[in-house]
């Protein structure tokens, strides 16, 4: 199979869609916007609770739909790509535990090329496959030549290292004493993107970006460390994540690939197009303004959340952490196999129901759309969203829902 270059076109047919709906930012939602429907009972459902290993799956790390309907699942758990029919017949498995050619250690991420090639991230490891499950090929990132533009990192970044034939790549990761707070209070994260190509030869910075905003607290309780084992003054403190606190989200899709990178208490996104020799901006998206303060039950959510992540109590974060005084304005960000942008509204509940906006790829409104409860989005094309949800015993099955895209 020949390589694929930037630019080219996707055969599975993408067009723009959707009625053109312009609204100035802060205006609410109204009787009048346009509606998209997505159907709350799936037409496909993969995943078991007991039976055969291919219908079981754990940490499921992508999702994707071939142009012949075949859904392919990339299973964390098991290192394996698992191909299903549309009526959920298993096909073929691919890749699994180990370092030969195909095989994985720890994929994280899954994509569909054009002519229906799979590519996983593994580690650094670009590993491409036919839509029979057959290796094309498996190439690793030398790291070396990557870090001779500085700190940069493939890995463990809030985006995929490796898209289509380019790497993004943030700086700014990995352990650095330096990033250690030294005094309690608040606490800022950032990281720079770059985009440059699998060969490595040159470098297009795309901007610094915001991570999160954390609290740098003392723990409650001093450490019990082994004997003989000290902490420096002023590295004692740990990072906390105030209920609702302000965090950078990113997203890629689309053919040829758009970056999509927004403040979740911002009131605009940023859009790169990746297939472009150079860069830059392609769209500022102006995003509809919909913070409001919380209520009760979202602000004792949040409290909860914040809570479980830590190993301070409850009542001590409540007594050194701030209270948010609104919810944030974008809580999941994605981009559609058409260019589109979908901006999540906020739920303080995982089970709910989730309201998106969607925007132009060139930055105006388009419509609104309802998710169903409990599903986690992974994938949406032209007609479907491919996701997951967990059962109450957290049994991960993946969902095929149809999407109308109404005029």
């Amino acid at each position: 199979m020949s390589c694929l270059q930037d630019g080219d076109t996707d055969p599975r047919g993408r067009d723009s869609v959707g009625a053109r709906n312009d609204f100035e930012v802060g205006q609410s939602l109204s009787s009048g916007d346009t509606i998209w429907q997505i159907e709350a009972e799936p037409t496909l459902v993969l995943g078991l609770l007991e039976g055969p290993p291919e219908h079981l799956f754990s940490q499921i790390r992508g999702a994707t739909r071939l142009s012949n309907g075949t859904v392919v699942v990339l299973d964390g758990a098991s290192s394996q790509l698992r191909a299903f029919s549309p009526d959920g017949t298993h096909l073929w498995t691919a890749g699994g535990p180990g370092e030969g050619p195909g095989e994985m250690r720890n994929p994280t991420h899954l994509e569909t090329l054009p002519g229906d090639t799979l590519q996983v991230q593994d580690g650094l490891s670009r590993i491409r496959y036919g839509a029979d499950g057959s290796v094309v090929a498996d190439e690793q990132l030398p790291v070396e030549e990557l870090l001779e533009f500085g700190r940069y990192y493939a890995w463990e970044c809030p985006v995929p290292g490796f898209v289509g034939n380019r790497v993004l790549a943030c700086a700014g990761g990995g352990f650095d004493a330096l990033d250690i707070p030294r005094k309690a209070g608040p606490w800022r994260g950032e990281t720079e993107l770059a985009l440059l190509p699998w060969t490595l030869d040159s470098i297009a910075p795309l901007g610094v970006f915001l991570m999160e905003e954390a609290w740098a607290l003392a723990p409650e309780k001093p450490l019990d460390l082994p004997e003989g084992i000290t902490v420096l003054s002023g590295t004692g403190l740990g990072l906390a994540s105030p209920p609702m606190s302000r965090k950078g989200l990113f997203a890629v899709g689309g053919w040829p690939r758009r970056l999509v990178v927004a403040d979740s208490w911002g009131d605009r996104m940023h859009a790169f197009d990746l297939g472009a020799d150079h860069a830059l901006p392609v769209a500022t998206i102006p995003i509809r303004r919909v913070r409001r303060p919380p209520t009760d039950d979202e602000l004792a959510a949040a409290w909860k959340t914040a809570s479980r992540w830590s190993r301070n109590s409850p009542e001590y974060l409540r007594e050194h952490l701030p209270a948010p005084d609104s919810i944030p304005n974008v809580d999941h960000l994605l981009v559609d196999d058409l260019g589109t942008v979908w901006v999540g509204s906020y739920r303080a509940d995982a089970s709910a129901t989730r309201l998106y906006h969607v925007y132009d790829p060139e930055g105006p409104f388009l419509v609104r759309v309802t998710m169903p409860a409990g599903v986690e989005v992974l994938e949406i094309g032209a007609d479907y969203v491919l996701g997951i949800t967990r059962d109450a015993l957290d049994v991960e099955r993946v969902v095929l829902l149809n999407l109308a895209r109404n005029p």
